[in-house]
């Protein structure tokens, strides 16, 4: 059966190329115009980066579990559960680590077994009930994997979304503050720096970090 992966991309925030007016709360006799790369403050950020390290380890921890199960399929449902939960674990205790590979041997010394019984060319009664089980086994786990991918999948989307709202929400915060600080009559949101506005993309970088992160 073809390897199931996880269909995410990299950490991803999005923030649009949209003119925004911010820090208008003040009179100026002059225009005075700016321009900020929010995608670029939240990457850098403090919160960016631990996003983005929280997102990888999420991805690399379910994608582990799925390639475990692809390549051994003959999980019993108390091992296979047992082995995500264990898994899943951001900072498992020495008995839990011991716990882990202990299941880990214990499926790759049955899944030995079954390749050798699937060679073997006469099989006592025993032994081709274990076949079956195993056959029994490999077919739970088709239906689990896939389950356990769109589930994967919603929960990394999920912890995506909610991060990117957060980070945007701080980005636009810190420009704010620069705005107001600098007295600035607007703000435009983007790459492309506008002829005659200030680039306030790392002053807004400084005012975010300034904030303690989560």
């Amino acid at each position: 059966m073809k390897r199931e992966r996880l269909a995410w991309s990299g950490w991803v925030v999005a923030a649009g190329l949209l003119g925004v007016l911010l820090g208008s709360g003040f009179q100026s006799p002059t225009l005075k115009l700016g321009v900020v790369d929010l995608n670029s403050v939240i990457d850098k950020s403090e919160d960016g980066k631990t996003s983005q390290k929280q997102f990888q380890s999420m991805k690399k921890s379910r994608e582990g579990i799925l390639e475990f199960i692809d390549q051994y399929r003959i999980l019993t449902p108390e091992q296979a559960i047992r082995f995500r939960d264990l898994s899943l674990k951001t900072e498992p205790t020495k008995p839990e680590e011991a716990e882990l590979e202990r299941i880990k041997a214990e499926v790759i010394a049955a899944s030995k077994k079954s390749q050798e019984l699937a060679i073997k060319p006469n099989l006592t009664p025993e032994e081709r009930t274990l076949v079956e089980e195993y056959s029994r086994r490999s077919m739970n786990m088709n239906d689990l994997s896939s389950r356990w991918l769109r589930e994967f999948t919603d929960e990394v989307q999920k912890y995506v979304a909610d991060k990117k709202e957060e980070n945007y929400v701080k980005a636009r915060a810190a420009v704010n503050e620069v705005a107001t600080k600098e007295t600035y009559t607007m703000i435009f949101e983007g790459t492309v720096a506008l002829f005659g506005a200030n680039d306030i993309t790392e002053q807004t970088l400084v005012a975010m970090n300034a904030k303690k992160p989560n």
